[in-house]
């Protein structure tokens, strides 16, 4: 019966040998599988840094160009405004008589005018009260939402406006009320 304990107690310490190992290379296959993993992670994260620079380059880069072309663009308006400058220090530094300076003074407002509706600058009607367009300084007794009198003219560029028209508009009033 010893001889059976010994086999069956020898058997017993080979499977749990056997069980032991296999254990052993599962975890070592874990730990393969798990350093890969790892690395893997680490490739992502270092390419996730790489993307999240690359779009910082491209949002300051972007800006840069914004900016560029607002100067360049102002650049040119201004370029082209030096022309009127020019045409005032003309009209300043002669002696004229009041029609022919009037008349002057029309022909340089008429030229920046059509300087800036080149530009897409347009006069925003004053017939009927738009609140998107206008601002109502003062009411008078008139037809309902008519514009009565022009304070100030009002411009839209494109479709923007750059300043509301300041108006007096129209309210029809019972009996003086």
């Amino acid at each position: 019966m010893v001889g059976d304990a010994d086999e069956d107690g020898e058997e017993a310490f080979t499977s749990e040998d056997t069980e032991l190992e296999a254990l052993r290379k599962e975890l070592d296959d874990t730990r393969r599988s798990l350093a890969a993993e790892n690395a893997k992670c680490r490739e992502v994260l270092e390419m996730a840094k790489r993307i999240q620079a690359d779009f910082d380059n491209y949002k300051k880069r972007a800006v840069r160009e914004r900016e560029d072309i607002v100067r360049a663009a102002n650049d040119k308006l201004i370029l082209e405004l030096l022309s009127t400058l020019d045409d005032l220090e003309r009209a300043t530094e002669t002696d004229w008589d009041e029609a022919h300076l009037r008349v002057g003074i029309g022909q340089v407002r008429n030229n920046l005018l059509s300087l800036l509706k080149g530009y897409g600058l347009r006069e925003i009607p004053n017939e009927r009260f738009d609140p998107q367009q206008h601002e109502a300084f003062a009411v008078g007794e008139g037809e309902d939402e008519v514009i009565l009198e022009v304070y100030q003219k009002g411009y839209c560029l494109g479709p923007r406006v750059l300043r509301h028209s300041k108006v007096k508009v129209g309210k029809y009033m019972e009996n003086g009320e």
